[in-house]
């Protein structure tokens, strides 16, 4: 056919354009020679000219991958450089950043008047702070001072007799902790910003614990790892693991417990039922069919 004998005529190096009739005639001067390089010069195809433009249309691409990678590089020099640039100047401003974000969070858990005790603290320093806060002792020691201009003999007992009872009376007195806040390493109660920020106000119970209650979401989340609730889970026979984390009523545990069973006993594999056969002929069959037929010998 004419495809036939075009691939003959490729193969060969000679033309194989034009029509059908021009090809045979090609190939008919292969009868009356011996060599291909006896044949004359036209009838061979034209290669060294689709070499050299194969060659340009090479570089063309080479060149082009070349630039392409170039400016590819350099792109992600110019990105690492600005990356670089941001995270020293980040480096610079996190110690503010985060001063910042503690300063917001324990505003958030102040009330409206220990702002102001703090804006007060912040415009006028300490002393604000001192002289509401000791009230009587100034007048006492206003008192004092006038005593001393009286010109009284015994003004340095007095004094010092004073100073006693006042250091008496302050260990004396009772700490005013209406809210119950948890005192802090010197005997006072903590900040009331610090105590609302860890959530100390308020109180989980836990009947498996025995209704021990935990107080602070963080003491509540830590006890379903301690040794008591452990000993509780134990006792109520179900083991303590992660499913049961947060669970602190008997009846939840136990209604989770046996949902977990009913869960793992359907997903075992039973082989009565889900085994399968296939015979001879390629049939697909349970295993109780599959005995069915060969005890009756239809297999």
């Amino acid at each position: 056919g004419p495809d036939t004998l075009k691939m003959e005529l490729s193969k060969l190096g000679l033309k194989c354009g034009g029509t059908p009739l021009d090809r045979a005639k090609r190939y008919w001067l292969l009868k009356d020679v011996e060599k291909l390089s006896d044949l004359p010069q036209k009838v061979f195809a034209k290669k060294q000219k689709k070499k050299n433009s194969s060659t340009v249309d090479d570089d063309d691409d080479t060149t082009q991958q070349q630039q392409v990678s170039t400016s590819t590089t350099t792109r992600r020099v110019d990105l690492a450089r600005q990356e670089a640039v941001v995270n020293a100047l980040l480096d610079r401003v996190r110690p503010m950043l985060e001063a910042t974000i503690r300063r917001l969070e324990r505003r958030q858990t102040q009330t409206g008047k220990e702002r102001d005790v703090e804006l007060e603290q912040d415009l006028y320093g300490s002393d604000i702070l001192l002289s509401s806060s000791q009230g009587d002792g100034t007048s006492n020691g206003t008192k004092r001072k006038k005593r001393k201009t009286l010109g009284n003999n015994n003004d340095d007992d007095d004094d010092s007799s004073d100073d006693d009872d006042s250091d008496d009376d302050d260990e004396d007195t009772p700490i005013y902790n209406p809210k119950g806040v948890p005192l802090g390493w010197d005997g006072k109660p903590i900040p009331y910003w610090l105590f609302k920020l860890h959530g100390l106000n308020h109180f989980y119970a836990c009947e498996i614990c025995g209704g021990e209650s935990y107080r602070g979401r963080r003491n509540f989340e830590k006890h379903f790892a301690e040794a008591k609730h452990a000993h509780g889970m134990r006792c109520l026979g179900i083991p303590n693991t992660q499913h049961f984390h947060g669970v602190t009523t008997i009846q939840d545990a136990q209604e989770l417990w046996e949902k977990l069973n009913n869960n793992l006993q359907e997903n075992q594999f039973d082989g009565s039922k889900q085994e399968e056969y296939e015979d001879s002929h390629g049939n697909v069959m349970s295993r109780a069919t599959y005995e069915d037929l060969a005890r009756q010998g239809l297999l």
